[in-house]
C-alpha cells in the first residue's frame, strides 16, 4: 500500500487498530470466495477509504487481535444463533425499563445533556427497538450536530415504523443542516403525506423548496462564471466545439490524474453523496472541488485539458458571475 496523504484529524493507536481488525475481517471473508465480484470491488474500495481516513501505513498492519473482530462482536453483544436475523420480542419488564431510560434521556434533553441524553437512549434501545428511540436519539445528534448520525437513527425509526411522521420531519431537519435541500424537500412531502395538519412539516418544506431553487441559480451562475476552474475546463457558456475524448483516454497524465482523484476518500465521499441524490447543488460542488484538486496538483496538465475542452472558440468570457451557497436554516 502507499503511504496516506497527511489529514488534519487525529486517529489514536487504539482507533488505528480497531480499523486494521475491520480491514483484515473484509480481506478474510473476500480471500474464502464469501463475496460477489461486485461485493469484491465494493470492499476494495472501502479499505483503501479507511487506510487513508485513517492513515493507516503497513506498519499498523503488524496488529494482530487475540480473536477474529466478528466473534469479540457476536460475545460481547451476546448474540444468538448464526442467521437469525428477527428480533426477540421484548418482554413486560424489559419494555417498562426501556421506557423508563427514555423518560430520563427525555429529561436530560430539556437540560441540553445531549451525550448522556444519548447514552440513555442507547441503554433504552437494548431492551427494546422502539423506533420512538431512535427518533428521539436523532434529535440528540442533531443537537451535537452530528447530523449523518441522525440521519442513519430517522432511517433505523422508518424502517421500524414506515408510517412515522416525525422521523421523516426530523430526518428533514438533519438533512437541511447539510444543505442536502432537494432530499429534505422529498422527506418532508412524505411527512406531510402522513401527517397533513403539521404546520412545521409545511413551513420547512417552503424553506427547503425555496433553498433549493437558491442552490440551483447559484449553480447555473456559477457554470457561467469565467472564473470558475470548472467553468473554464468546459468552455462555459461560450464553449467551443467537442473535445477529442480518444487522446484525452490516451493520455498518460490525465489517465493518472483520474485515477488519483477516484482514490482521495474526499472525492469518493462527495460522489457517493451524489449517488444517494445530492442534486444539482452538490454535482457542482463535487466538480468544482475536483476541478481544484487537479489546479493545485498540476496546473500545466489543467491548462492543456481546459485548452481542449474550449476549442478553437474558446470562451467569450461575458458569462456573468457565481453566487456563494446559502447557509443552513433549521
Amino acid at each position: 500500500m502507499t503511504e496516506p496523504a497527511p489529514s488534519q484529524g487525529v486517529s489514536s493507536s487504539d482507533e488505528k487498530n480497531l480499523v486494521v481488525s475491520f480491514i483484515q475481517f473484509i480481506r478474510q471473508k473476500v480471500s474464502q470466495n464469501q463475496c460477489s465480484d461486485e461485493q469484491v470491488e465494493g470492499l476494495e474500495v472501502a479499505v483503501q477509504c479507511l487506510e487513508g481516513a485513517f492513515g493507516l501505513t503497513d506498519a499498523n498492519y503488524a496488529f494482530q487481535p487475540s480473536k477474529p473482530l466478528l466473534s469479540i462482536f457476536t460475545a460481547a453483544e451476546g448474540l444468538g444463533v448464526e442467521g437469525e436475523t428477527k428480533l426477540a420480542e421484548p418482554s413486560p419488564a424489559e419494555v417498562e425499563q426501556a421506557n423508563k431510560l427514555k423518560e430520563e434521556g427525555n429529561d436530560l434533553m430539556k437540560s441540553n445533556q445531549f451525550d448522556a441524553a444519548i447514552q440513555k437512549y442507547n441503554e433504552a434501545i437494548k431492551f427494546n427497538r422502539d423506533p420512538v428511540y431512535f427518533c428521539n436519539r436523532a434529535a440528540a445528534y442533531c443537537r451535537l450536530e452530528q447530523y449523518d448520525l441522525a440521519i442513519q437513527d430517522c432511517r433505523t425509526a422508518i424502517a421500524l415504523d414506515p408510517n412515522y411522521s416525525k422521523a421523516y420531519g426530523r430526518m428533514g431537519l438533519a438533512l437541511s443542516c447539510q444543505n442536502r435541500y432537494e432530499q429534505a424537500v422529498e422527506v418532508y412531502k412524505k411527512a406531510l403525506e402522513l401527517d397533513p395538519e403539521q404546520e412545521s412539516y409545511k413551513n420547512n418544506l417552503k424553506i427547503a423548496e425555496e433553498k433549493v431553487k437558491e442552490m440551483e441559480a447559484a449553480a447555473r451562475a456559477q457554470l457561467n462564471n469565467p472564473n470558475n476552474p470548472l467553468a473554464g475546463m468546459f468552455g462555459g457558456a461560450g464553449g467551443g466545439g467537442a473535445p477529442d475524448f480518444a487522446s484525452l483516454l490516451n493520455n498518460p497524465s490525465m489517465m493518472q490524474m483520474a485515477n488519483s482523484l477516484m482514490t482521495d476518500p474526499n472525492i469518493q465521499g462527495m460522489m457517493a453523496q451524489m449517488m444517494q441524490g445530492g442534486g444539482m447543488g452538490n454535482l457542482f460542488e463535487a466538480g468544482q472541488a475536483m476541478a481544484r484538486q487537479m489546479q493545485e496538483q498540476n496546473p500545466d496538465f489543467v491548462e492543456q485539458l481546459r485548452r481542449q475542452f474550449e476549442g478553437p472558440g474558446g470562451n467569450d468570457g461575458n458569462a456573468p458571475g457565481g453566487g456563494s451557497q446559502p447557509p443552513p436554516q433549521q
